[in-house]
């Protein structure tokens, strides 16, 4: 029972290392500018997601007028009636201008509108898929650096090892020759084996010298102990390779209904009330986008009829098809084809390729289990070796020889189970799964 809590505080510790190996590859260059076009795209479908978009318009138009008769009321061209001209019409303008400013809400995605938002989460989600291939490859890539960097640290501790077996091996070797039990050649053949041995352990310092530098350029953080857990991908996981062009067929569609939106009339209602001879106010409602427009208007000229006409209300209806609409649509209608073509192709490749996965993750499984029979085994050779040139029955060198065997079938064993988890990762990878996502 009192075991129990070191066993909880060494699987806890376990968990936050493999949590700061995971969080420091988020620094890696690769990420990083995966993570930023992902932010970016992401801040582009949150602008286009914002239902209640606001446009705002505005516009000034100047117009020159003709002159015009300062009495049109009066037909008597008698000098005596200028002052009551004057005092009907005091100023007759050579020039009109005209202002409007409005704010346009899209209160709902629709039309042009719906497809820029929708196009807009589309790339977001493609950007998304970018972002996790590129977290995934760099795990993957890391999460190998690492098992390499542990099957280096233990070639070099077994290489230690032998090394002593080595000189236990000749100094026992030594003495039996002394006794005469042994002789010339079997010393030499000691004395070669402990030079081997010494050069084993400087080959496996090397590399373990470059393992650890492969690992340190992905990260300074620790890996997470070794054995790992199964990193199994989740049931719905799809190849990004597929996603991808799943959503291209989305924006292919996208792409077909707003051309075939050119070919629909545009209709408009417009309510203007008018405040007097030179403001107004107004709303208007166009049916392409359900884009409702407040607005307000100045004439500088002011125009009585205004104020005897308080309230218009005007319907509108306009078509305009070009040659280019037409091409565009036929343009449209190809690629939606061409996408969905590429998407049924996308799909047998990827069965293809995750069935070509699955199969070395199969074989891995069986090579695994073979080294673990051929460890035992050579453990078992060993420990009877050691017994009997222990006991003098055999010479030092063959209890040598089987802890070789046995050094060698446990590194075997080692790169087997890593194999296993390497191609684990593959898959993982393959699906743009990454491994922190699946790590138990």
């Amino acid at each position: 029972m009192k075991r129990l809590p070191l066993v909880f505080l060494l699987l806890l510790s376990m968990a936050a290392a493999a949590d700061d190996f995971f969080t420091s590859l988020q620094d890696y260059p690769a990420v990083r500018s995966a993570a930023l076009s992902l932010e970016a795209a992401r801040q582009e479908a949150l602008g286009a997601a914002n239902y209640v978009a606001v446009d705002a318009s505005g516009g000034y138009i100047s117009r020159d007028l003709a002159p015009a008769d300062p009495c049109p009321l009066l037909s008597d061209p008698d000098p005596s009636n200028d002052a009551l001209c004057q005092f009907i019409n005091p100023e007759v303008p050579e020039s009109n201008g005209q202002a409007e400013v409005g704010i346009t809400f899209h209160a709902i995605p629709y039309g042009d509108v719906g497809d820029y938002q929708r196009t807009a989460q589309i790339n977001y989600l493609i950007a998304r898929v970018d972002y996790r291939s590129s977290l995934a490859s760099i795990e993957k890539g890391a999460l190998e650096a690492a098992m390499q960097y542990f099957l280096a640290d233990e070639a070099r501790n077994l290489a230690g090892e032998g090394l002593q077996v080595a000189r236990d091996a000749y100094q026992a070797t030594k003495l039996r020759r002394e006794k005469g039990a042994a002789s010339d050649r079997d010393l030499r053949q000691a004395e070669l084996a402990l030079e081997q041995a010494e050069n084993e352990l400087q080959n496996a310092e090397a590399a373990f010298g470059l393992a650890k530098y492969a690992l340190a350029s992905f990260t300074t953080a620790a890996p997470p102990a070794w054995p790992w857990p199964r990193l199994d991908p989740p049931a719905d996981a799809e190849p990004p390779a597929v996603t991808k062009v799943r959503l291209r067929v989305e924006q292919a569609r996208i792409g077909l209904e707003h051309s075939q939106r050119a070919f629909v009339p545009v209709g408009e209602i417009r309510y203007q009330h008018n405040l007097d001879d030179n403001n107004a106010v107004g709303v208007s409602l166009e049916s392409r986008t359900l884009g409702a427009r407040v607005y307000y208007a100045y004439q500088s000229y002011a125009d009585p009829t205004r104020s005897r006409t308080e309230n218009e209300l005007r319907l509108g209806l306009r078509l305009n098809v070009t040659q280019n609409d037409w091409g565009g649509l036929e343009s449209a209608r190809k690629r939606l084809a061409a996408a969905e073509a590429g998407l049924e192709a996308a799909k047998k490749q990827s069965e293809l390729e995750l069935a070509r996965l699955q199969l070395d993750l199969d074989q891995s499984q069986r090579r695994l289990n073979l080294a673990k029979s051929k460890a035992s085994a050579a453990k078992l050779d060993y420990q009877d070796a050691r017994k009997r040139a222990d006991l003098g029955i055999s010479p030092p060198l063959e209890a040598e020889r089987a802890w070789l065997d046995y050094a060698k079938a446990e590194l075997e064993l080692l790169q087997a189970e890593q194999d296993v988890v390497r191609n684990q990762l593959s898959i993982l990878a393959y699906l743009a799964v990454p491994p922190s996502e699946v790590w138990k």
